[in-house]
């Protein structure tokens, strides 16, 4: 399956494509709305383009072409938000290879403070910035994101940090994007980490901020994070001996212990969002034992089908 729509922007430095942003979507038109409008008037004026990996097959308007004109359509269903991100990135033409989620909207000049922060960090593999709470109505929804996204809330150090924002607002350069396709895809969370190993440099920049707007229901939220985890564990497996997948394994014990205290420790520091955070821990704490439950499932048998029920 190729590319369906390929209207590809002309940079405003001759030709060449300076920016490239990545979005994965798994859900019907329209659930990007909201995200596209927020980017693609910013694409427009930079001469970036945008590559959506659609998993839906209609993730995307028939007039895309016409609405989105900077936009490239990759669909692919059935594909895992992890497989198509790393599917638009092979295909990501962009100088910077800039990353977000269907369910997020980005602030006015993301782009162009994207490509300034790149500029003023040339030797920086990746760069991340802030991820604020777009769904805030329940508490069930303040769990999901504080348990991934709390300590990249304002205020941020900016800098270089060991750990920057995720999948809803990052960077790389080109240099360190995959070319070639693996078998699950990418996840964020462990391409940091590998960058960082191999002796790359992350910086934070608290002026590219996000809005996550993500709702799962309550029981949803549960099995999602169930799934996230066995997602995890299934992707370390392509890389770790039988000696630390038994390690691991049996640490999955003490995992919800340890992801409240690496998640929920920067948010009650900053104290900004203090009072949401605590009337939100007891949801928290059972979210984290069902990650704890997936990762100790995967460890066993794989991810199974858990990438694809992410969004």
């Amino acid at each position: 399956m190729g590319i369906a729509t390929a209207e590809t922007a002309g940079g405003a430095n001759g030709g060449s494509i300076l920016l490239s942003v990545v979005i994965a979507t798994t859900k019907a038109w329209p659930e990007i709305q909201p995200c596209l409008e927020s980017l693609h008037a910013q694409a427009v004026a930079i001469g970036a383009e945008v590559l959506v990996g659609d998993g839906h097959g209609q993730g995307l308007p028939a007039d895309v072409a016409e609405r989105y004109p900077e936009v490239k359509w990759i669909p692919w269903p059935g594909g895992s938000v992890f497989f198509l991100r790393e599917l638009a990135m092979t295909q990501a033409a962009g100088d910077i290879v800039a990353v977000t989620e269907d369910h997020c909207t980005v602030m006015p000049e993301w782009c162009e403070r994207m490509l300034a922060a790149h500029r003023h960090h040339p030797e920086a593999a990746a760069i991340g910035g802030v991820v604020e709470n777009g769904a805030t109505a329940r508490l069930i929804d303040w769990s999901n994101f504080l348990i991934v996204f709390g300590p990249f809330t304002a205020p941020i150090e900016t800098g270089t940090q060991r750990t920057i924002s995720l999948q809803a607002n990052i960077s790389y350069k080109r240099r360190v994007v995959p070319r070639k396709l693996s078998r699950l895809g990418m996840m964020e969370f462990l391409f940091n980490r590998r960058l960082c190993e191999q002796g790359e440099i992350l910086i934070a920049d608290d002026q590219l901020i996000v809005s996550h707007n993500q709702t799962w229901g309550f029981w949803g939220t549960f099995a999602a994070h169930f799934h996230n985890g066995r997602s995890i564990a299934g992707f370390r497996l392509q890389h770790v001996s039988w000696i630390e997948r038994l390690i691991r394994l049996g640490g999955c014990t003490v995992l919800p212990a340890y992801l409240l205290w690496v998640t929920q420790g920067p948010v009650i520091r900053k104290r900004r969002l203090l009072k949401p955070a605590l009337a939100s821990l007891p949801l928290t704490a059972l979210i984290v034992i069902c990650h704890a439950a997936g990762e100790f499932v995967g460890y066993i048998f794989g991810p199974g089908n858990s990438p694809r029920h992410l969004a």
